[in-house]
């Protein structure tokens, strides 16, 4: 079974050890350089990987290594497109400017936005040696929500919200003074605090990038030190701190976080070339179109592959995403044309065909059905996006389309078309629909004596979200329960009502000096809008509302109600 002496003179990987024995040298059986364990062959653990199937016992390594032979020797070439992950989204600028420092405490002398400004300052933590784990830590609040001019954009409350997904930190010139791991966290008030992803941090005074997965916008954002170098009269000290959207190219990333969708996906343009098997189908018509694919199997393939085998090659398993192409598939057109088979994985698991008689799973079962070009298969497929020449001529059409696909552009083009023509205009025409439910009103309506919930007056807000009361183009205003007692022509100025009664929105005027008078222009409809919401919960989950019933205050108010 030993054929021949394998040398290694190159890692597989680049952070393998150079060497696999004293001598530098392994038996290899098949090709695959194998070792001798409890005086057994057993192929050679993948060093990136701390998996180890064939350690339980003698006859589930014997097994793997059969199960490998006979699936090189008479399985069917898989050619693997291995998926590589969301690819690199954002650009790597640093998002603070506009907003302020954070800091669980700062020594007066070394505030914390020393660590955010331009110039070779620092900050240091108020605290010191053990507190600094407990207590420290430095941050961003990136405010409200301004124009160029910092005049506040709208008239309710509004913040900038980022996903930091990359933090640079340039620490102190001592080693004493560093931190050595931390954690991110965010939060939306300041209060409350998620964490975001834990990062080792280099133990040097040069310019560290941390890389964590995409979590979810907010206003806060920190790091808060997990190890500290220092010791009990020590402090933290950080000379500059940059907060970033970028994140590299992942497979752990998820894209859209309300749809559980990756849209840019990063595949390797050169095919892994691997053995499995599967069973054919009798028949390869498709016939979803009519309704009629689960009759037919809906061409949905079952492979199974040797667990080792994969790791060893890929470097890791199969995933869901990853495209196989079945050279044994390949079709051919009336030209003799070939028409290559892509297969996208949809499901992996273990394979009930391969368990050793200590129920070791030893083989994967793979779930894949035909892909699709789409923007997330364009390195497989090729890009999709229309381009037009200096002619205007688009890459759609005329034989120009990628051979590997269906072009679709006729189809897309005919749907616009027909969509043009049927519902020429967009929108909502708001001249004779109700705002409301019949049931809203209801509820109004048996509300306690004396309870105004205004909630019929929305139905007479015909651009309920259009109005913001606030003046174009970012100019300045006044606001006040008062208009100015002098006056410029043109001047704005939002009308308040808080001396009145909570709730009643801001008006927007403009002082005209050839009529003598404030103008009114328009309502603060969004911020009517919000003050009605509370009740419009009220009435859709009583038990999680905020509203305060009268009656909830005095039990002997009108009575029985």
């Amino acid at each position: 079974m030993v054929k021949e002496t394998c040398t290694i003179e190159q890692p597989l990987f680049e952070d393998c050890p150079p060497e696999s024995g004293p001598d530098n040298t392994n038996p290899c059986f098949d090709g695959i350089c194998v070792e001798v364990r409890d005086g057994l062959l057993c192929p050679v653990d993948n060093y990136r990987s701390p998996w180890s199937l064939t350690e339980n016992s003698q006859d589930s390594c014997l097994q793997d290594a059969y199960i490998s032979e006979q699936l090189n020797i008479a399985g069917a070439d898989l050619n693997v497109y291995k998926l590589l992950g969301v690819h690199e989204q954002g650009k790597l600028v640093d998002l603070t400017g506009d907003g302020n420092a954070i800091a669980g405490g700062s020594h007066p002398n070394f505030p914390a936005r020393n660590a955010f400004d331009k110039f070779k300052t620092e900050w240091r933590s108020l605290q010191l040696g053990p507190d600094i784990v407990a207590k420290a830590f430095i941050g961003y609040d990136f405010g409200e929500i301004k124009l160029d001019n910092d005049r506040l954009r709208y008239g309710i409350e509004t913040f900038v919200k980022h996903n930091i997904t990359t933090v640079r930190i340039k620490q102190g010139c001592d080693s004493i003074n560093r931190v050595t791991k931390v954690r991110l966290e965010r939060s939306h008030d300041g209060e409350r605090w998620f964490g975001v992803g834990v990062a080792d941090v280099r133990d040097c005074d040069g310019l560290v990038t941390l890389n964590f997965n995409k979590s979810a916008p907010s206003r806060y954002w920190r790091i808060r030190p997990i190890e500290f170098n220092g010791g009990p009269d020590d402090y933290w000290s950080v000379q500059a701190l940059q907060f970033s959207e970028y994140e590299n190219t992942n497979i752990d990333n998820i894209q859209d976080k309300i749809y559980m969708e990756n849209r840019d996906l990063d595949y390797s343009d050169m095919p892994i070339k691997l053995k499995g098997s599967y069973q054919p189908f009798d028949s390869q018509s498709f016939f979803a179109k009519w309704g009629q694919s689960s009759g037919f199997g809906g061409e949905q393939y079952i492979i199974e592959v040797s667990w080792s085998e994969v790791v060893r090659v890929l470097g890791r398993p199969l995933v869901i995403g990853d495209i196989i192409q079945l050279p044994s598939e390949t079709q051919y057109t009336a030209t003799l044309t070939p028409v290559l088979k892509y297969l996208q994985i949809e499901d992996v698991g273990w394979s009930p065909n391969g368990y050793s008689p200590q129920w070791t799973p030893l083989m994967l079962r793979v779930v894949a059905s035909p892909a699709f070009a789409s923007p997330e298969t364009q390195d497989i497929f090729g890009d999709l996006t229309e381009k037009y020449d200096d002619n205007g001529l688009a890459n759609v059409g005329d034989g120009q389309n990628n051979k590997k696909y269906q072009d679709i552009a006729d189809v897309d083009h005919t749907i616009r078309a027909d969509s043009n023509t049927q519902v020429p205009v967009r929108g909502e025409d708001a001249a004779n629909v109700q705002k409301l439910s019949e049931e809203v009103y209801e509820w109004e309506d048996n509300l306690p004596e004396g309870t105004n919930s205004d909630i019929s007056r929305i139905d007479r807000a015909r651009n309920v979200f259009s109005q913001d009361g606030m003046p174009p183009n970012g100019e300045p205003f006044t606001q006040s329960d008062e208009f100015p007692t002098s006056p410029k022509d043109g001047d704005w100025h939002r009308l308040t009502y808080t001396k009145i009664r909570q709730g009643i929105p801001p008006r927007l005027y403009r002082y005209s000096a050839d009529k003598g008078n404030w103008i009114y222009l328009e309502t603060d409809r969004r911020a009517y809008a919000s003050v009605i919401r509370p009740r419009l919960q009220d009435f859709e989950d009583p038990e999680q509302s905020t509203v305060t019933r009268p009656h909830e205050i005095d039990e002997d108010f009108h009575g029985d109600s």
